[in-house]
């Protein structure tokens, strides 16, 4: 593929015509989705099917394995779409096949709740569907905003942007809240998250133009989807071998699951060190490299992106350790009876919170730069991360969860054009935004061994008499990251 920095035509004034609230109105419905789905309909699944010994155990293989289609298809999709020099195919197809996971996942909800562990993996069926779909249609859709928006208008689109998606999340939390007051079947929730999630996808596609992209030409008729497939099923093959060895030493050796979960911090610093240290030999820098378009690794030498790409995954990673066990957090450590509508509540908070400085924080960082508010906002994540844990009582941690729900949508809004400002070219805007969602989605591999952290530090608490040992830890790990990214965002160059 010839590399060629021209592939983009509409930029400058023209771009900014675009609706941001059209442009951005697919997060609303992707929102809406992931919080019904990951907070408060899997966890409640998981635990029908399982039962409650096993649930943090079977709720992060869950939502690991889900994430392993999430961690390979951007990268490949989004080149893909520069290939073929098309957006907007990529997001009706992408939600087709969303929509048929959904189904697949509320029937087996539905009508196999009592079917044990044969349900279980039905409904991981389901939910690769739904992952499968939802990264198709996202992977070029998140090159839409560095694409159409000039870089002086980007903190204002993305401050949009991060509150169409936090109204999203309210929305499904005032929906999670109402039908559990209703007492209606989970069946409803799945209907709604099709509609909302179909809507909100025509209405960007109805509303934003595919952008004036030059399709890179083929030396055979098919030669890019060929590329694609090969590609993807070598990445799936090198992934399943990693997933079988992990799961084979994992029952021969009792404690493995333990190991991997206590060295995931350990992964991190050697991660961030390994980054130091090519950049102290200068084999990372601000030129780019001369195969940036054929070589997808090389991106990683450009200096910004490399940063953007390690402090984005600090910040899912706390993310992620705390996320999927919230209406656990709620039930185990607040004795909230009805832990699926206290979460919503909770989310409600965080979400409410974030409306408020998602637009304040993107408009603030195109006058201030992005670094101070992500210094601002991830800061206050951690110490919210921490206090929740020390909350005497359900109202208490409600306040906390506003005040987190603060710093995260400073944060999400002004991320995400820190992210655009860093991409080393217009030529693979797709590829380079698909490969730093990897960065959002990567950490939810760890929900698999935190949930065991989780499980094993509650029932050593126990023997212990320290009551939720495991929440200490896995929070704990969460602030942990929350600073260290905050820490190294001071690392990226050429960026305010």
């Amino acid at each position: 593929m010839p590399y060629s920095a021209d592939m983009t035509t509409l930029t400058g004034p023209a771009a900014a015509r675009v609706s941001p609230w059209a442009l951005s109105s697919f997060w609303f419905g992707t929102a809406f989705h992931w919080l019904l789905l990951l907070l408060i309909l899997m966890p409640a699944d998981v635990v029908r099917f399982v039962g409650e010994k096993q649930k943090g155990t079977y709720l992060g293989l869950l939502v690991g394995i889900g994430a392993i289609l999430a961690l390979v298809l951007p990268p490949l999709v989004g080149t893909l779409s520069d290939r073929l020099g098309k957006r907007m195919p990529f997001i009706r197809w992408g939600v087709s096949i969303n929509v048929v996971g959904l189904v697949v996942m509320g029937l087996v909800s539905v009508m196999l709740s009592t079917a044990g562990l044969t349900a279980f993996w039905l409904y991981l069926l389901g939910f690769l569907l739904v992952q499968l779909g939802n990264n198709i249609a996202t992977s070029p859709y998140s090159a839409l905003i560095p694409e159409l928006v000039p870089q002086e208008l980007r903190g204002r689109y993305s401050g949009v942007m991060g509150q169409l998606q936090a109204v999203g999340q309210l929305f499904g939390a005032v929906v999670a809240f109402g039908l559990g007051q209703l007492g209606l079947p989970s069946v409803i929730s799945y209907v709604l998250i099709v509609a909302v999630l179909v809507g909100s996808a025509a209405l960007t596609l109805s509303q934003v133009p595919e952008p004036d992209l030059k399709p890179q030409p083929e030396a055979r008729p098919g030669q890019h989807w060929a590329s694609f497939g090969a590609s993807f099923g070598r990445a799936l093959a090198v992934v399943a071998v990693l997933g079988a060895g992990y799961l084979l030493l994992a029952r021969v050796l009792p404690g493995f699951s333990l190991v991997m979960a206590f060295s995931l911090p350990a992964l991190v610093v050697l991660a961030v060190i390994a980054a130091l240290a090519l950049e102290r030999r200068g084999a990372v820098g601000m030129t780019l490299h001369p195969q940036l378009g054929t070589r997808l690794m090389t991106v990683f030498l450009y200096q910004p992106f490399l940063w953007v790409f390690i402090t984005r995954m600090l910040f899912s990673l706390g993310q992620y350790s705390v996320q999927p066990f919230l209406q656990f957090y709620n039930a185990d450590v607040l004795g909230q009876k009805n832990p699926g509508t206290a979460t919503s509540i909770m989310l409600a908070c965080i979400i409410v919170g974030s409306i408020v400085s998602a637009l304040i924080g993107g408009r603030l960082s195109d006058r201030l730069g992005r670094k101070p508010i992500i210094y601002v906002a991830g800061s206050v994540m951690a110490v919210a991360a921490v206090l929740l844990l020390f909350a005497p009582s359900f109202v208490v941690a409600l306040v906390i969860a506003l005040a987190f729900g603060l710093g995260y949508g400073a944060f999400v809004s002004v991320d995400w054009a820190l992210g655009s400002d860093a991409m080393p070219s217009a030529a693979t805007y797709a590829r380079d935004m698909g490969l730093w969602h990897v960065a959002f989605v990567a950490p939810q591999l760890s929900s698999a061994p935190q949930g065991f952290l989780l499980d094993w530090g509650n029932a050593r608490g126990q023997a212990l008499d320290i009551p939720h040992l495991g929440y200490f830890i896995v929070f704990g790990i969460a602030a942990a990251c929350f600073l260290l990214g905050v820490l190294l965002v001071r690392n990226i160059r050429g960026v305010r």
